[in-house]
């Protein structure tokens, strides 16, 4: 038997049988479709598992009407410091789609094209995951394949799952408030051109909670950092302005990344959470449970969302093909707040 991976016409030979017959054995097995003894099925089968076969999903893509296919589109990178739940939704969407018999194939971000272009390969729907803006999803728009987008805007033609970040914010200032704080600091996204829906939505609740909740917000003047620029220099200017010029005696941190960064630069300067300040922030990821202290956040439901996006999209990939797909769906996922050691009342004058 070979070592390598197996042909076609190799499982074809060693079972006497033609090429067709093994094609239809191996894209049809179990399902009645035509004619073979049960003896001849499971030598097939047998020879395939023996020889290695794969199937060429470029072939397959030229012989069927639906390729059991998604693509998930708008992967930045993996990187292990930057896990999130973006991340954890992508998978969470994948053991749905594979339960549900599909294969999944990720395009990461390129400068060859466009962040949401349909891949080179026939695909049967596609998760576009955290687009921006409108213009990154007119391919998309263009094409006859049904796409959700996951935590981020959408077309006309396609359905969305994102977090409710208005509420997550208001959940944590309320908590804050709740514990006494009257001075609350907002470290927000530190790259100057972010424009990420969750970015701008978590921004405007900040402002428009402080005047609901009553709770003064500092005038820092920190100049936004260079795109894809490291948030590192941005910490200790940011903990010195706010809470050793300025005495907020709280933060809200636009991540877990941001609320770990001025953990550390509290601990350089002298500082201690909760003792000085209080901080609170958005991604209930596990470090931030095994942080000292462990931190305060808002849970981002991510598998959740990562679960509705698949079950979405399978809405429209198992219609019958005589059938137009459904309206679009627009789903918004609440998020809850964790409390744990980093928030307190505020220190004594």
């Amino acid at each position: 038997m070979s070592r390598g991976a197996g042909t076609l016409s190799e499982v074809a030979r060693h079972c006497a049988v033609s090429a067709s017959t093994v094609s239809r054995v191996l894209n049809n097995s179990g399902k009645g479709r035509f004619s073979v003894s049960p003896k001849v099925r499971d030598r097939i089968l047998s020879t395939a598992r023996n020889l290695n076969y794969r199937p060429s999903i470029a072939a397959r893509n030229l012989t069927v009407s639906k390729t059991k296919l998604v693509a998930v589109l708008g992967i930045a990178g993996i990187n292990s410091d930057r896990v999130g739940p973006i991340e954890e939704a992508v998978n969470a969407l994948g053991a749905v789609l594979d339960k549900a018999g599909y294969e999944i194939c990720i395009s990461m971000l390129s400068k060859w094209h466009g962040p949401f272009a349909p891949p080179p390969l026939r695909v049967d729907g596609v998760i576009a995951v955290g687009p921006q803006c409108l213009a990154d999803l007119a391919a998309l728009e263009r094409s006859d394949i049904p796409y959700v987008s996951l935590n981020g805007v959408t077309g006309e033609r396609g359905s969305s799952v994102s977090p409710d970040d208005e509420r997550g914010t208001l959940l944590a200032l309320k908590h804050l408030c709740s514990l006494g704080h009257r001075k609350i600091a907002y470290l927000d996204h530190c790259n100057a051109d972010a424009c990420h829906p969750s970015v701008l939505e978590r921004r405007k609740a900040y402002f428009d909670a402080a005047g609901e909740l009553g709770f003064s917000v500092p005038a820092l003047n920190l100049p936004m950092l260079p795109s894809a620029t490291a948030w590192d220099s941005y910490y200790e200017p940011f903990v010195r302005r706010a809470i050793v010029e300025q005495k907020m005696t709280a933060v809200l941190a636009y991540s877990h990344h941001g609320a770990l960064g001025l953990l550390r630069a509290a601990h350089d300067l002298g500082l201690s959470v909760p003792k000085d300040f209080s901080l609170v922030c958005f991604n209930n990821e596990p470090v931030v449970r095994l942080s000292v202290p462990s931190i305060t956040s808002i849970d981002v439901p991510s598998v959740r969302m990562g679960q509705l996006a698949a079950e979405i999209l399978l809405r429209d990939l198992t219609l019958p093909e005589d059938r137009e797909p459904g309206e679009p769906i627009r789903v918004r996922v609440e998020e809850s707040l964790i409390v744990r050691e980093s928030s307190a009342p505020p220190p004594e004058s």
